[in-house]
């Protein structure tokens, strides 16, 4: 739900998991300062994500870059995994923040409402 959340903030050129459906095409009965109070968690939780995208986009690029060298270079490589180890999580931690915070603007209705619809839009795995 909270990238579902993200999208309403989101640069629709960036091909990212913020594609999901606007929570007001989700959920019915959104007063005005509900809309306005998760257009502002959404706007922000987008630029924090756009922020640490970057940074973990640029310590994959460097990773690459010194995969392809013939040395052993550990001690420069290590380093940038537990960064994007860290970067992977900020954003799973920012995803999850704004769950939260816009759980926190809607009723109990329309939490059950936005949850249930999340559920059957869910992607299903094929069985294997």
């Amino acid at each position: 739900m909270a990238h579902c959340a993200t999208a309403q903030g989101h640069d629709k050129t960036q091909k990212h998991r913020h594609d999901a459906p606007r929570i007001e095409q989700l959920v019915s009965n959104l007063t005005p300062e509900q809309k306005s109070r998760i257009d502002i968690i959404t706007s922000r939780s987008s630029k924090n994500i756009a922020f640490y995208r970057t940074q973990l986009n640029a310590v994959r690029d460097s990773i690459r870059i010194y995969m392809d060298r013939p040395d052993d270079l550990s001690s420069i490589v290590f380093p940038l995994y537990e960064r994007e180890s860290m970067l992977t999580s900020e954003i799973s931690k920012e995803y999850y923040r704004t769950k939260v915070a816009i759980d926190e603007v809607l009723t109990e209705q329309q939490f059950r409402e936005l949850h249930n619809k999340m559920k059957q839009n869910k992607p299903r795995r094929p069985k294997q």
